[in-house]
């Protein structure tokens, strides 16, 4: 057997001819049944990248206590008693999930031919709000006369008289693990409802008893699980969408045709979080923001040299119907964008050159000790900080996060909000540099322990021969020596005595690069605003503010996604592509961010607020902000989320 290797993708990096490469082998799901010989062989493959690239392995295996031999051993032999795919692939992720790891994920590309998967869906789909779902959308194939009883607006509270958070444990969890039990649950809320062979377990039962709360009355519906084949679902939705824009759209002479415009539809992320190239969807971010994958790829291209730095983020998206935006969309200003996703302070004066993150001033009336107003006013800044990675790229980023910062102390803002509820990450550069842009004197940053694997030693080798100067040259060409005398390094048995490197600073990866923002007159005091979504470069960011003091942290816990995310593909017979997570990061009392996250100082659980755009959480960084402390108040320390643990293996 010829076997096609897409080589790993990392999160940035491309070169085009590598690119083209890669959406020419990856390859979707094979139709044949696979043998026993085949699993087997799946397996080994996914044991090898973990042996060679999981930087976390021994650190899972101490806290987990996971022996990852007896695994390997145990998932062989559950493997022979498989009779399906499907079932083989329900395995795969399980082994997967094991490591409870945001960054440690597997996914499978679908074909664009019919008879490789199915879908299981009910109708609907939403958005965590608590511990029920608010159903935000309906299906293109439900029309409008339909008799359908879900409503958009009602909450789901129950599955089969279950709460949704137990089903989601005994069904969804063993399939994918973030490692953080709020994270796990705002994930999959959603998945619960639409069920994708390749992806995720299908339901068992025929029906689904759906319980719902619409206003203050409690209703419960049975609803069929409407079982398709994935490649008639995708066309029956594509196929409704355009004749429902055929109908709203002007009375123009009209060139469609019998056949759906997929390209133009945003049904569903449906299967592969990794996006494949087969079905058209423009993937729906945990910041509502759209992510059209070809976009994503061609950004890429545009970050050639900091391949590693860009690969902090959560790449799993929600599954969530929505059309593609319209002109009206687009044509929205930040502001307005903004008020879709997230309530706004009144007499809100929006800062019209921050388009990359939308910013506004507010004066709010300030607090005594007594929780009386005193008569006097302050203006507060906000900024919605929703990924980073921005569209608008580095550098754009970079000058108009300044400008905005600059624009808010010279109109007299001291205190600041910053909104990163729902960021999944990004680029370590863009996040450390944003953080340092926020202090007039030097910011500490985090280290990293990587693993002495070929990914992190090429890249290194690489900055080696192609520095931006001599001086950033030999910097590499020291970690690249001291990694190597460390790879070497064995124990009396023979077995490698190291299996991360030593700890360095992050500045690393860009040196010279971080510098005092001495445009500031004095720092800002400054209330970041986090939730269980906010993960990778997201925790990276709460923990730098939160280590050098610069912010309190309010909100829930962060999700501890704590290192960068490289793809291998592909496992020879199931196609399927892994992620791997390939460092630690170490804070500054010397704790992993893996698993831990960030612990806010002020906490609310924000996930029960979605219904009212987070105003509750906004408000209680508000009340923080304009609330003069009392006298003698002894501050409460910062918590980081768990005992410390000390950097190294």
């Amino acid at each position: 057997m010829k076997m096609k290797n897409c080589s790993k993708i990392l999160a940035l990096g491309f070169t085009t001819a590598s690119l083209i490469s890669v959406l020419a082998a990856c390859d979707p799901v094979p139709r044949r049944t696979l043998s026993t010989d085949e699993k087997i062989a799946d397996l080994y493959w996914i044991y090898s990248q973990y042996g060679e690239n999981y930087a976390p392995l021994d650190y899972k295996q101490q806290t987990l206590k996971i022996n990852f031999d007896q695994l390997k051993l145990d998932y062989v032999e559950a493997a022979k008693k498989t009779t399906t795919n499907d079932e083989f692939y329900d395995l795969m992720f399980k082994f997967v999930a094991e490591f409870h790891d945001a960054h440690n994920s597997a996914s499978l590309t679908n074909s664009s031919l019919p008879d490789r998967a199915q879908v299981a869906f009910l109708g609907f789909s939403g958005i965590r709000n608590g511990d029920t779902l608010l159903v935000k959308k309906l299906l293109p194939t439900i029309t409008k006369d339909s008799a359908y009883p879900i409503k958009e607006g009602d909450l789901i509270t129950k599955i089969d008289g279950k709460l949704l958070k137990d089903v989601i444990k005994e069904e969804l969890l063993p399939l994918r693990n973030l490692g953080n039990d709020e994270a796990n649950i705002t994930f999959h809320m959603n998945k619960l409802f639409t069920r994708v062979s390749t992806a995720s377990v299908l339901p068992k039962n025929k029906d689904a008893v759906i319980t719902l709360k619409r206003g203050e009355t409690e209703f419960t519906y049975t609803l069929p699980w409407v079982m398709k084949d994935l490649y008639q679902f995708q066309a029956d939705q594509a196929k409704a969408t355009a004749k429902k824009d055929q109908a709203t759209a002007s009375p123009t002479p009209s060139t469609q045709t019998d056949e759906p415009k997929t390209s133009d539809s945003n049904f569903m992320m449906l299967s592969d979080d990794f996006g494949s190239q087969t079905f058209k969807f423009n993937f729906i971010g945990f910041n509502g923001r759209i992510n059209k994958p070809m976009a994503t790829l061609t950004k890429v291209m545009d970050h050639l040299r900091k391949t590693f730095a860009d690969g902090f983020r959560l790449v799993d998206d929600v599954a969530e119907w929505s059309p593609v935006a319209t002109t009206a969309d687009t044509e929205k200003t930040p502001l307005e964008a903004l008020k879709d996703q997230r309530s706004v302070m009144d007499k809100a004066v929006y800062l019209s050159d921050s388009k990359t993150y939308p910013a506004y001033i507010a004066p709010k009336a300030v607090v005594g000790a007594d929780g009386k107003e005193t008569g006097e006013t302050k203006l507060i800044g906000y900024i919605y900080i929703d990924s980073f990675d921005p569209d608008s790229g580095e550098e754009t980023t970079l000058k108009e996060f300044k400008a905005t910062l600059l624009a808010m102390q010279s109109m007299g803002v001291n205190d600041l909000v910053l909104d990163t509820i729902n960021n999944g990450g990004g680029s370590l550069t863009l996040g450390m540099k944003m953080a340092q842009l926020l202090s007039n004197k030097k910011v500490e940053m985090p280290k990293m322990e990587m693993r002495l694997s070929d990914s992190w030693l090429d890249q290194f080798q690489t900055e080696t021969l192609h520095p931006a100067s001599d001086a950033e040259g030999e910097i590499a060409r020291r970690v690249l020596a001291e990694m190597l005398s460390r790879k070497t390094e064995t124990l009396g048995d023979g077995k490698p005595a190291h299996r991360l490197s030593q700890a360095y600073s992050a500045e690393i990866l860009a040196p010279f690069t971080f510098e005092p923002n001495t445009d500031l007159k004095k720092p800002f005091k400054i209330a970041v605003i986090t939730n269980e979504m906010c993960a990778s470069m997201c925790d990276i960011f709460a923990g730098i503010l939160q280590d050098n003091n610069m912010a309190t942290i309010i909100g829930t816990r962060t999700m501890g996604a704590g290192g960068n995310v490289v793809d291998y593909n592909q496992a020879p017979n199931s196609h399927l592509t892994l992620r791997q997570t390939e460092s630690l990061i170490v804070r500054k009392d010397g704790s992993y961010l893996e698993n831990h996250g960030v612990t806010p100082t002020i906490e609310i659980k924000v996930n029960e607020s979605a219904k009212d755009k987070y105003a509750p959480v906004l408000n209680k960084a508000l009340d923080f902000l304009v609330t003069i402390p009392a006298a003698k108040a002894d501050p409460k320390p910062a918590s980081h989320g768990g005992p410390a643990q000390p950097a190294g293996e």
